[in-house]
């Protein structure tokens, strides 16, 4: 069982504990855009790729309503797009219990009334443009000591995120409040998020070890991928069938896998796809991909997660034999270069 299962059976226990001795949170949500049309809005949880989750809610008369249910508080974002001019809109704000007015203008200024975190929040957001480079998130631990909260776990994960897309480092301070956080949250989301994301910094890169994972292939079969390259020198490709410079790397690997794949090479591809594996499908046909593929759907294990790429395309790690990674991203030569170490002409 991989380390991402045990973490989601546990959250679902502890959660399920949690929820039968409290009450959930629920938050009536009153929107209103003002000066603009638009015929539906997305409520998205700010955790997720916003290009494929969410939920859509109907605009009628510039004002819509929707209720959120959750077992704690959390962020989200409103998001929606405008024809005439094409602008795009989008609003953080807290899910939390009671009601909510959320008044949005043309100018992409907005109003947030009601909820004791949400005016938190929005303290903290007019406060922070103030601070400058890193001082602004060394600022967020300032701004929130002594309330160990639910806000401060959102701002702590959020800003995990926010390093993983841009590939910065992790500091003692942010590991330390994600821990303390984690203690007294064990049931919410952002306990299991923030592990993944912990554990990405300190092993996904070149002398860490490889995630390991179990997913399925086309048929619906779940391969380990652990026992397929085990004792191997072996790529795990992430990629997608939208994302053409994923696709452009991995044919260029394929005539180096064709010469080592008797000789102890292995290439195991999994696509970031959503609703269904049709366009996979055909960049297999069209590419013609003589490995193994198996399918990450609707971001069900969280895998761009784990592997620290964040809404990137994909991914290219190198792994050695114990699988310790060697290169991520590699160019074919480097590729080449480390075969003819390992394994020979």
């Amino acid at each position: 069982m991989t380390n991402y299962l045990k973490c989601l059976i546990l959250l679902l226990f502890v959660g399920n504990l949690a929820i039968a001795g409290e009450k959930k949170v629920r938050c009536v949500i009153h929107g209103e855009l003002i000066g603009m049309e638009a015929k539906e809005v997305l409520l998205v949880d700010a955790t997720v790729d916003s290009r494929y989750h969410g939920t859509y809610v109907p605009v009628e008369d510039g004002r819509f309503k929707y209720v959120l249910e959750l077992p704690h508080v959390e962020g989200y974002k409103l998001i929606f797009v405008t024809k005439n001019p094409r602008v795009w809109y989008t609003v953080p704000f807290i899910v939390e219990n009671g009601k909510l007015h959320i008044t949005v203008n043309a100018d992409k200024s907005y109003e947030i009334r009601g909820g004791v975190f949400n005016d938190r929040y929005r303290k903290y957001q007019e406060l922070q443009q103030q601070e400058i480079g890193w001082k602004r998130f060394s600022f967020m631990h300032k701004f929130c000591a002594g309330q160990w909260d639910e806000l401060y776990y959102f701002l702590v994960v959020d800003e995990l995120q926010r390093r993983q897309v841009y590939q910065a480092e992790l500091d003692d301070e942010l590991e330390n409040a994600y821990h303390v956080l984690a203690e007294k949250f064990a049931s919410s989301k952002y306990t299991c998020l923030g592990k993944m994301l912990i554990d990405g910094f300190h092993s996904v890169k070149p002398g860490g070890h490889y995630v390991e994972f179990e997913a399925p292939d086309l048929e619906g079969r779940v391969v380990n991928v652990p026992e397929v390259i085990n004792g191997k020198i072996a790529i795990i490709d992430l990629w997608a069938s939208w994302c053409m410079p994923c696709r452009a790397k991995a044919k260029m690997m394929i005539p180096i896998y064709e010469k080592y794949k008797d000789k102890g090479f292995e290439i195991v591809g999994v696509a970031r796809e959503f609703k269904n594996t049709e366009r996979m499908k055909q960049a297999i046909a069209q590419d013609k991909y003589p490995w193994l593929q198996l399918v990450e759907l609707d971001d069900g294990q969280k895998l761009w997660t784990r592997y620290m790429l964040g809404n990137a395309g994909g991914g290219v790690f190198l792994v050695d034999r114990d699988g310790t990674i060697l290169a991520v991203n590699p160019k074919p030569e480097e590729v080449q270069k480390v075969l003819e170490q390992k394994l020979g002409e």
